[in-house]
């Protein structure tokens, strides 16, 4: 294989990666520093402000961390709360004076607590900040895990998760199911749905939902298999009514009389009245299942829950159930998948969405949405109009795309208040907006994706033109950490010329850094404008400096302007390795033959791959291509649980200065068949690429 078409090859995959084809109401900006952020919970004040919680990655634990975003996107609080071990933010919320709720589990037996409900230290934690998130209210360990909170007009938490605790406090007209220890013969596990009053100090009501009856298929016993019940997500209503998402793998949950379906297994919602005296109703969505022991398999799984002023109860979650209880005249009435209830392997799943009575005994919609692979909802919100919001992701080249800039893996959608129609559906880039979705008052919508983007989209216009992420151009989420040297590819609606262009060199062979009306500019550390590869209305691939360091923001002059700045953080390296167009890895056997399932590459033999984000040590100009090998050693590579002899690490004759080869030998690696997927990682300065899949053989 020449360096000619090597280069070509290379520069293909950069631009026609499948990540995406990939001062106004809009705006899209990034949470990050040098750490990993992951994104729980968004949420939207009537002010049109952005909330966000999650979790800040550290070298050796992590940290809770909350930001209020203005109209703007404009950071204007952040704050994190830990102690000294693994603090995990699973959910928040606001109430109507502006004060924060965040729950989640701990590790951490220094978690900064303050007039607690339980001193002890305890796998969960649930906590209140005063609005401006200057003040800890109160914080208390919780003796399980949160999973999901709400809270009402007045101030009240209401929490769920999942117990083994037979000792979990129950009250008086709420359901008392059985648990066990998980070092029980046959342990059994319950949703919990608890309420805690304003002022952290007392339990309000608190019930436990579990099964016991389970189907492991036909001449399979379940007696020593464990029973699981958990609760994924908590609404209330505008009364006090609480609302709880859940999902099991039992078919006895004590469901009320006149539920939609009494037997069941999967996904469940259960309703509780305002004063925690008893179920408005429980019920299960579904019957589905594809028992294969130990396991159930339910078809149907709830991720989130919503509620509207007059009680009724919206679900989301996914399902791969020909029999859900889609309606006539919804949006999807039939399973994109197979007709065959239990094909093995499973069947991709759609999403659903289901919009329950405010009794529980009847569906007054409920929709599929989907296309020819997997696709599942994670968030879920209702609009003042009663439109219901979407955010999720999607394999299926079909999922619905009208409003849509991007091919990427994460989706917006909305349905209309019946059910029927689709009133908006895009895609938007992997990572980039798959998370949460919150509705204001506006109607504008607030999202973010699980690695630290956040956006706000305005579903009824065009999309305002706007850098909406920067990801490695190899392989990689949505990010806003570059390294030096680092291929990259930017994305947003209109942020180029509706024609592409592929740059060529120059006669010094130095890429531009500027085509007519546009171009790329960054400050890490002084403003300087980026050597371009690539540019299309919703796609440029660029190049960042080589001397690149510490924080600054990007920013991209257009025919129409400039558009506003994107932060970016540069870290010592940020390895990933070049895909193909299929999303397989591009891996090089010896023969020069592509790596595949149905050639893999031979145990000693040498095999190439070619990376960026490795920051390699070497003084060149960014916009420049290597025209002779340079081995500068920049990388690490380990195959399975074997460390890899690289032969040859360093710059890609006929390539841009940025893209790395690595050539490495195969070290023998235990044989199960033949060939044998196994994992392959690039390293560099400590950090890890994506493992991807490397087929050896003999």
């Amino acid at each position: 294989m020449s360096h000619w078409q090597l280069r070509m090859m290379i520069i293909s995959l950069v631009v026609f990666s499948p990540i995406g084809a990939l001062q106004s109401a809009e705006y899209t900006t990034f949470i990050a520093d040098a750490n990993d952020y992951r994104i729980a919970r968004v949420v939207a004040d009537s002010m049109g402000n952005t909330y966000v919680a999650g979790t800040r990655l550290l070298t050796s634990s992590s940290e809770i961390f909350v930001a209020k975003l203005d109209a703007a996107g404009n950071i204007v609080l952040f704050r994190t709360l830990s102690g000294q071990g693994n603090d995990v933010c699973m959910d928040m919320a606001i109430d109507g004076a502006g004060n924060i709720y965040v729950g989640g589990s701990t590790s951490s037996r220094d978690f900064p607590v303050h007039s607690p409900l339980q001193a002890a230290p305890g796998p969960g934690f649930l906590l209140k900040l005063n609005p401006d998130a200057s003040a800890l209210l109160w914080s208390t360990y919780f003796r399980e895990a949160i999973m999901g909170l709400a809270v009402d007009s007045g101030g009240n938490v209401y929490v769920t998760g999942s117990t083994n605790d037979p000792r979990f406090p129950v009250t008086a007209g709420l359901p008392q199911g059985m648990v066990s220890s998980l070092t029980s013969l046959s342990p059994i596990s319950g949703a919990f749905l608890t309420k805690i009053s304003a002022s952290g100090d007392r339990i309000l009501y608190s019930g436990v939902i579990s099964g016991n009856a389970k189907d492991c298929g036909s001449g399979s016993s379940c007696f020593l298999s464990a029973r699981h019940t958990a609760g994924v997500s908590v609404a209330v209503d505008s009364s006090g009514n609480a609302y709880l998402a859940g999902n099991t793998d039992t078919s006895d949950l004590p469901t009320t009389t006149g539920a939609l379906l009494q037997k069941g297994t999967g996904a469940f919602i259960a309703k509780v009245n305002a004063g925690g005296t008893a179920l408005v109703y429980l019920t299960y969505v579904g019957a589905t299942h594809c028992p294969l022991s130990p396991n159930t398999n339910p078809a149907n799984t709830a991720t989130a829950i919503s509620a509207d002023a007059v009680g009724n109860a919206y679900l989301a979650g996914k399902t791969f159930d020909p029999a859900f209880p889609a309606t006539a005249g919804a949006y999807q009435t039939r399973y994109s998948g197979p007709a065959s209830a239990c094909p093995f392997p499973l069947p991709p799943t759609d999403v659903f969405v289901l919009k329950l009575n405010p009794t529980g005994s009847g569906v007054v919609w409920g929709t599929y949405l989907g296309g020819s692979a997997a696709d599942v909802a994670n968030s879920v919100a209702v609009d003042l109009a009663g439109q219901v919001w979407l955010v999720g992701a999607t394999a299926s080249p079909d999922f619905p795309n009208a409003q849509g800039w991007s091919q990427g893996s994460d989706f917006v959608s909305g349905l209309d208040a019946s059910g029927s129609k689709l009133v908006y559906s895009a895609r938007y880039p992997n990572d980039g907006a798959s998370r949460a979705v919150a509705a204001d008052a506006s109607g504008l919508l607030h999202v973010a994706g699980p690695t630290g983007t956040v956006s706000t989209i305005m579903p009824g216009s065009a999309p305002t033109p706007r850098i909406f992420g920067v990801a490695n151009a190899a392989h990689g989420p949505l990010d806003a950490r570059v390294a030096a040297g680092e291929v990259i590819s930017i994305y947003g609606p209109h942020i180029g010329p509706a024609t592409p262009v592929l740059t060529q060199p120059d006669s010094s062979g130095n890429l531009p850094t500027a085509l007519p009306g546009y171009q790329l500019i960054t400050s890490l550390p002084n403003p300087q404008p980026l050597p371009l590869l690539y540019a299309s209305d919703s796609q440029i691939n660029a190049v960042i400096p080589f001397l690149s360091y510490a924080a600054g923001p990007i920013h991209m002059v257009t025919p129409n302007g400039t558009l506003p700045d994107f932060p970016l953080t540069t870290v010592a390296a940020a390895p990933q390795i070049f895909h193909n167009a299929d999303g397989s890895p591009l891996v090089v056997n010896q023969d020069g033959s592509f790596n595949s399932s149905g050639n893999p590459a031979l145990l000693g033999s040498t095999v190439s791959i070619w990376i960026t984000g490795s920051s390699p040590v070497i003084i060149a100009n960014a916009g420049g291509i290597a025209t002779v090998a340079q081995n500068y050693y920049c990388c690490g590579v380990q195959v399975g649980q074997a460390v890899a002899t690289v032969v040859y690490a360093g710059t890609a004759p006929g390539s841009v200065f940025g893209i790395s080869q690595v050539n490495f030998q195969v070290p023998t690696v235990p044989q199960l068949v033949n060939p044998t997927p196994v994992t392959l990682v690039v390293t560099a300065k400590d950090h890890s690429s994506i493992p991807v899949t490397l087929y050896v053989g003999y």
